[in-house]
């Protein structure tokens, strides 16, 4: 038994990087010269409103890039993902409007509230996969909007919670638009190198080889439900994370943002971008937020040329917009090859 299984793993060498983690400097290369970006763009971008939806974009990219964890790593898609977004924001508005807590407080508030809300989820629908599991957290986010319409004492109910008192991020106030920008993306490049680190992890090789093959990790020794539990319960205070960023830019929480709509965006900007991709999320998120305005798009327009957008790559290019580029790459070295070589 143990020779066929040693010969299994042999013929399967990507199913045995639990215990060789692959590690590459691309992504803090490309997330230093990100950070060089934002730094120019904060310094000499002087339109308030565009500095302002840049920092929202990054804060509906760390929402996407919780999506991520678990459609690119375990081919799951949580459409009740905007569940753990709305713990996110409500715990900014509920504790800093009706208990006067520091929003630093707040947010950690709800990155621990939806973590352990993860935990428990996980924990009843986890052992489902595929188009079970997607419907039975779309229904969870229901009952969390139902929730929220109707704890009126906590959420204000569908008027939601608004007149917040000064936001602010240690001495930074939120409500600038330069230093909310700072604090946003900051928080985002952070969190790209945290995930590069898990990704580089043993945990981020056992995730990888139970999205390729569950069955065949499962016989080689890997804990199939213990890692989807932990993939999920990691996705959880980083969509939370998201969602308390979202609230100095929108300046109200209700209970739309419990809505299968916002998980919907997130999953439209992770598949633009590319889910195979660490940063694939944040170029889709930057594209669907941050394009249209540029453009000057009509909603109704906007939604025409994305729904056409995602067609247009689902059909020639699958893996996200990266994948493209991937591939002219390699065209453009497969031909000087052979202009060098003649």
């Amino acid at each position: 038994m143990t020779g066929s299984v040693e010969n299994v793993a042999a013929a399967q060498p990507d199913m045995m990087t639990p215990s060789v983690p692959r590690r590459s400097w691309a992504v803090p290369a490309l997330t230093l010269a990100a950070a060089a970006v934002a730094v120019v763009f904060g310094l000499f971008v002087t339109n308030t409103f565009v500095i302002t939806l840049a920092g929202y974009t990054c804060a509906f990219a760390l929402f996407a890039l919780s999506l991520n964890l678990m459609l690119g790593g375990l081919g799951e898609v949580p459409l009740g993902q905007c569940v753990f977004f709305g713990l996110g924001a409500y715990s900014v508005g509920i504790g800093m409007v009706k208990f006067g807590l520091p929003y630093e407080v707040t947010i950690l508030v709800g990155m621990l509230l939806s973590t352990a809300a993860a935990a428990a989820i996980g924990w009843m629908t986890l052992r489902l996969t595929g188009a079970y599991f997607s419907i039975v957290s779309w229904g969870l986010s229901g009952v969390m909007m139902v929730a929220a319409l109707n704890l009126t004492h906590l959420t204000e109910g569908p008027l939601g919670i608004f007149g917040f008192p000064p936001i602010k991020f240690g001495p930074l106030l939120m409500t600038e638009p330069r230093s909310y920008f700072w604090v946003c993306a900051a928080v985002l490049i952070a969190m790209v190198l945290l995930l590069h680190a898990v990704r580089s992890s043993q945990f981020g090789a056992a995730i990888e080889s139970v999205r390729q093959n569950r069955h065949l990790a499962q016989s080689i020794g890997v804990d199939v439900f213990r890692q989807r539990l932990k993939a999920f319960m990691l996705s959880a205070p980083i969509a939370a994370l998201g969602g308390a960023l979202c609230v100095p830019y929108t300046q109200i929480v209700t209970p739309e943002i419990f809505s299968v709509a916002n998980t919907v965006d997130a999953l439209l900007a992770v598949l633009i971008g590319g889910t195979g991709l660490l940063v694939g999320p944040i170029i889709g998120a930057v594209i669907f937020s941050i394009l249209p305005y540029y453009l000057d798009l009509d909603p109704n327009v906007r939604v025409l040329v994305f729904s056409l957008l995602i067609v247009v790559i689902m059909i020639f290019a699958p893996g996200g917009l990266h994948r493209i580029i991937a591939s002219l790459a390699s065209r453009l070295k497969g031909g000087r090859r052979a202009n060098s070589s003649r």
